[in-house]
């Protein structure tokens, strides 16, 4: 596995680099510390499977540096991290097409959990905005995992794609079903899960913690 650390000092990168070490398989880390060149490495190496992504750079300040990557790179995983707390500053981020955000804060168990369960397919979000989004559903209301597991497989298919911010066209090509019956699915998913939309549905799969494989 191939992860592009993108933050502009010099130390956190280097911590980063260390930390990462303790993943299995022990990934190839690469640094870049502006936009520019992340961009230039991700254009000569299609190889990257995770880009980690600070929202304060030397050449690029927010949510723009998510949409930038993304469209460069729409195979890459993206995930935010960052020193930023704001709920929606992490909204935008979701809606940008990020498949995750860590804040700077995160003792370094929490964010090596969090990279494993990104890795292996699920969403992570801070734990403050999770408790706030628990704490906001109605008593009674049937659990995350729950209402997952009702999904049939190829639903969850079709979930795990939305997830990574592909476009109905290619999922319809992946899986090998029309436009047509991809948003027949997409409309019952969010029915089931009780969202409204992509951004909605990830916040849904981070509460759950359950990997779409």
């Amino acid at each position: 596995m191939k992860i592009l650390i993108v933050d502009d000092h010099t130390l956190f990168r280097s911590g980063m680099v260390h930390l990462l070490q303790s993943l299995s398989p022990t990934p190839e880390v690469i640094e870049s510390e502006d936009l520019c060149s992340a961009q230039h490495i991700l254009s000569t190496d299609p190889g990257i499977d995770l880009v980690l992504l600070d929202l304060k750079l030397n050449d690029a300040v927010g949510v723009d540096s998510v949409l930038t990557l993304r469209k460069q790179a729409s195979q890459t995983t993206i995930v935010v991290l960052s020193g930023e707390q704001d709920p929606t500053v992490i909204h935008r981020c979701i809606d940008s097409g990020a498949m995750g955000f860590i804040t700077k804060s995160a003792t370094h168990d929490e964010l090596l959990s969090a990279i494993r369960l990104i890795v292996a397919g699920g969403v992570y979000l801070p734990k403050d905005i999770m408790t706030s989004e628990m704490a906001s559903r109605p008593p009674g209301e049937r659990s995350d995992v729950a209402l997952l597991a009702s999904l049939s497989d190829r639903q969850r298919e079709v979930l795990a794609y939305l997830l990574q911010g592909k476009p109905n066209k290619t999922i319809s090509n992946k899986l090998d079903i029309s436009q047509n019956t991809v948003k027949a699915h997409l409309s019952a998913i969010f029915r089931t899960l009780g969202a409204r939309n992509r951004t909605e549905a990830v916040y849904f799969a981070a509460r759950a913690g359950v990997p779409l494989e």
